[in-house]
């Protein structure tokens, strides 16, 4: 082989033992970043945003005392409550011969009537559980007062059921007044009783087609509450009549007739209290909270993030029946109109869990916000505001956390942000936008 060939192996054989030498791994040797890795590393930041929620305000009138899903009764130091109701009309005049051409009516003769009624709300540590109905005049709607009808409720009541009674009656009927339970729902704790009422204590008035105003008062030996349901909610009170007609001399039964409702909603001593600097939600009529909230850019726009706690302060421990199960739910606004804003009502609505009244607790309350934050990021031309509400436990839905405004005396009262030590804050956990190091 000539020199020249001798230097070509070498120059090859040079270059294939560096290629070798440069696939050898090595791993003792620390690990080495290339030149074009970013510079910078993630964090985790916690920060409390004191001033965060701002121009927070309290509107009330959302859910009024007739547009309820119950209707309230408690005779309690604190509050006396009554439902109120009338009843459809029906008909007075019945064929007396339903069979040929003979067309001739007759007035009908009432034997009895059944109200059905559902307590969707009791204590059960109540004893001597008794209802009271009164009747009250013909034309009663949401204008209705407590002081207006406190006369009637004066007079001596058309019936009073113990409602303990009728629970211990073997099979759940009493043989003698006629009165049963219907039914006894053990999910929702709820129970539907029919009660018989004879013409000496519910007369019939023919000019007034049937139509009957009911008062209810609720008595026990303490904790005296229940909740009736209402039209709104599909179990408010129902009524039969049964009834004959006169026909040559005898009476003959027609066709019994069940109506609803024309009108239902409960009074109540004393009125909820003005609205003042504080935050409140809840009571009756309902009560809701504006908040508006002010999120860093850096931390809306560019970060990730964990987690977002919104913190309220309560003023004092939440007044209320015992039976009482709420919770405190936080929906965003399709628009901030104020008094008016759309409320949505999504999967980035935020839930405290289940509270109680009274204990004497002022214990900051905290609800979760993560996803409403996030909904935001995701979203930025969103209003960045919510409506806070106060809702009684829907004992019906087991699975979700759901309820109703307008069905509690409950009002939670809260520090505003014009209250600088307790206002209310926000506190999130989040990773700031990453810097990439200069290559």
């Amino acid at each position: 082989m000539s020199a020249r060939g001798v230097r070509r192996v070498a120059v090859v054989a040079g270059v294939l033992g560096l290629a070798i030498a440069a696939c050898v791994e090595d791993a003792t040797s620390p690990a080495q970043c290339p030149d074009f890795c970013p510079g910078g590393q993630i964090a985790t930041v916690e920060s409390l945003l004191a001033t965060a929620i701002g121009r927070d305000s309290t509107f009330r009138g959302y859910v009024e005392r007739d547009q309820a899903f119950m209707m309230l009764a408690a005779t309690l130091p604190q509050i006396d409550s009554r439902p109120i109701f009338e009843t459809l009309p029906i008909a007075t005049r019945f064929r007396i011969n339903t069979t040929g051409d003979d067309t001739t009516t007759a007035p009908i003769v009432v034997d009895s009537a059944k109200l059905t009624l559902t307590l969707l709300r009791r204590d059960t540590a109540a004893h001597n559980l008794r209802l009271a109905f009164y009747r009250l005049p013909l034309g009663i709607d949401s204008t209705s007062t407590f002081a207006g009808l406190a006369p009637d409720f004066a007079a001596a009541p058309m019936r009073v059921v113990n409602l303990d009674s009728l629970l211990a009656q073997p099979g759940l009927v009493d043989s003698v007044t006629g009165d049963r339970v219907v039914r006894v729902d053990s999910v929702r704790h709820a129970v539907t009783v029919s009660l018989k009422f004879d013409t000496t204590q519910l007369s019939f008035v023919e000019p007034d087609s049937g139509k009957v105003a009911f008062g209810v008062r609720v008595t026990a030996d303490s904790l005296a509450s229940v909740a009736l349901g209402a039209s709104e909610e599909g179990s408010g009170p129902r009524i039969v009549w049964f009834n004959r007609v006169d026909s040559a001399g005898t009476l003959v039964p027609r066709d019994s007739q069940p109506r609803g409702l024309l009108f239902d909603g409960f009074v109540f001593d004393p009125p909820a209290p003005a609205l003042d600097s504080n935050l409140i939600v809840g009571g009756v009529p309902s009560a809701r909270t504006l908040l508006r909230f002010t999120v860093p850019r850096g931390i809306r726009d560019s970060s990730q993030i964990i987690r977002a706690t919104l913190l309220l302060v309560p003023v004092a421990p939440a007044p209320g029946v015992p039976v009482d199960s709420f919770f405190l739910s936080l929906s965003r606004l399709a628009g901030d109109f104020g008094f008016k804003s759309p409320l949505v009502v999504d999967s980035f609505t935020a839930n405290t869990p289940l509270l109680s009244p009274g204990g004497g607790s002022t214990d900051t309350v905290r609800i979760e916000v993560t996803r409403l934050l996030r909904a935001w990021q995701l979203d930025t031309t969103a209003a960045t505001a919510a409506y806070l509400r106060l809702l009684t436990l829907d004992r019906g839905d087991t699975a979700r956390l759901s309820g109703w405004e307008g069905t509690t005396f409950t009002a939670l009262r809260l520090y505003s942000s014009r209250t600088p030590a307790f206002r209310p804050g926000l506190h999130v956990t989040f990773i700031p936008r990453f810097k990439f190091g200069v290559p």
